[in-house]
């Protein structure tokens, strides 16, 4: 590998994220195949089942079986027919009837809680670090205590592997949800779903992605950075802990422009 700076090219080593398939089946039928990065396949799985609305708790996972390249699950809830394999690392997100997203509480947050958690995430996320190409998701309780960190080529993989872990775990919203990539309207959905009120991302969200969340009372905050953020939707449980009053916007108005000869 070669960088190329100020006119040069200079040899580099740099290394690649790995990238596996895994292939989902569920009640003994093929359903879903994606690309992912290894590491916490079980957790995946069942964070795309759960979060795709396939089951509501876990006891209603009878058992689930894995192979090389194969994850399958025995489900007692709503696993219909098969639906076409996705092969997307990143462009998919729900499939099946989605997960209902439950009633999100009203939680009076830590203005600084959006750039403490993203300082959190940068700091744990070992294979961005080291690949500079890859996803990165994390799970919070409301005061920023860690949970979870999950990494992933996909952005939906790593929101999905925490909520996995979130079964596995049997943790109680509500969470805030830190993570890389956009937040679109699937990815706003998700996190509802897995009872997070604080979704932060450091970049942005897309139209729907914050219909999504005005509609699910969540609370979205864009292009986090150490010195600040965008706060997008439902303000309140921020605002409410603001030591200074809120600014109205500055409108700049245009000088009168003076007649010709004036």
């Amino acid at each position: 590998m070669y960088r190329y700076e100020k006119g040069r090219f200079h040899p580099e080593r740099f290394p690649s994220p790995r990238e596996v398939e895994l292939t989902l089946v569920v009640n003994g039928r093929p359903t879903l195949r994606l690309a992912h990065s290894p590491g916490e396949e079980v957790e995946l799985g069942l964070g795309f089942l759960w979060l795709g609305g396939v089951f509501d708790t876990l006891d209603q996972v009878r058992w689930f079986r894995r192979a090389e390249g194969v994850l399958e699950f025995e489900v007692a809830g709503r696993a219909g027919p098969g639906v076409p394999l996705r092969t997307s690392s990143c462009g998919m997100g729900l499939v099946y009837g989605a997960r209902a997203a439950q009633e999100l509480p009203f939680v009076a947050l830590d203005p600084e809680l959006p750039v403490r958690i993203h300082a959190a995430l940068r700091e744990q996320a070992v294979e961005y670090r080291r690949t500079r190409g890859i996803h990165g998701a994390a799970l919070f309780t409301p005061e920023g205590r860690l949970l979870h960190l999950s990494e992933d080529i996909g952005r939906h993989n790593a929101v999905d592997k925490i909520a996995g872990r979130i079964l596995l775990e049997g943790w109680s919203p509500p969470f805030a949800l830190a993570v890389s990539g956009r937040v679109s309207g699937e990815m706003a959905q998700k996190a509802a779903a897995m009872g997070a009120v604080l979704l932060t991302s450091r970049t942005g969200a897309t139209q729907s992605g914050l219909e999504t969340a005005e509609r699910r009372n969540l609370t979205v905050c864009t292009y986090v950075r150490p010195l600040g953020y965008r706060l997008n939707t439902s303000p309140g449980r921020l605002l409410v802990g603001a030591a200074d009053e809120v600014l109205e916007p500055v409108r700049v108005e245009e000088e009168p422009r003076s007649e010709p000869g004036g």
